[in-house]
Parts: C-alpha cells; sequence; structure tokens
C-alpha cells in the first residue's frame, strides 16, 4: 500500500512539473535545504534570505538536538543565496530577487507540498 501511494504522489507531481523533468525535481528535493525552505515558504510565501537561513539554521540544529550558531547560519545563507534560491527559481518554483534578498513569488504546485507532508 506503501509504494501505491508513492506512486501516486509521484504522477501527481509528474502531472504538475511538465515543463521539467520529475527526476530533476526529485533530485532537488532531494537536498534537506531544498525542502527545508519550501516547507517555510508555504508558510511565509513572501520571506527573505535571513529568513531562510534562520530556518534552516534552527531545523538543522534541532534534528541534531543543538542549538545552531552564526557559522551554521552564514553557511545556509550562501547557500541559499548562490544554490538554493537561483535552483528554485531556474525550476520556476519561486521568484528570487539576489539583490534584494527577497522570495516575492511562489508557485509551488500543491503536489510538490503533498510530496514533502507539507500542509498535512
Amino acid at each position: 500500500m506503501i509504494m501505491k501511494d508513492s506512486l501516486e504522489d509521484l504522477s501527481a507531481l509528474a502531472d504538475a512539473v511538465s515543463e521539467h523533468d520529475v527526476d530533476e525535481l526529485l533530485g532537488l528535493l532531494s537536498t534537506r535545504e531544498v525542502r527545508i525552505t519550501l516547507a517555510y515558504l508555504y508558510d511565509h510565501p513572501n520571506a527573505t534570505v535571513d529568513e531562510l537561513a534562520a530556518a534552516i539554521t534552527g531545523s538543522v540544529a534541532a534534528e541534531d538536538g543543538r542549538i545552531g550558531g552564526e557559522s551554521e547560519y552564514e553557511r545556509a545563507y550562501i547557500y541559499l543565496h548562490h544554490s538554493v534560491l537561483p535552483r528554485l527559481q531556474d525550476h520556476g518554483l519561486i521568484g528570487f530577487d539576489p539583490v534584494d534578498g527577497t522570495v516575492e513569488e511562489v508557485d509551488v504546485p500543491p503536489a510538490v507540498y503533498d510530496v514533502l507532508g507539507v500542509g498535512e
């Protein structure tokens, strides 16, 4: 039964992102920072890189049972700015302004959130 549900989720995902290869999107979603970013944007569709870096730092630290530090925040900020957000923008999931450091347009199909288990 679990496999069937997973296949249905992937089918819905493939239908939702027709202009991109589902394997490429799944590769993108395999990155923890991408998943945390999308989950944060579900509730906060107008966000800053600062807010997203704080969310990633806190989430990763919480998974490890500790408090995140400034160096982890800085790494998350740089990774977001130079990798995560441009890749999400390339996939048409967000609008990212690197000069202002803002995410203003979020166009994530519900099927992506379903795969991530966000909003349940």
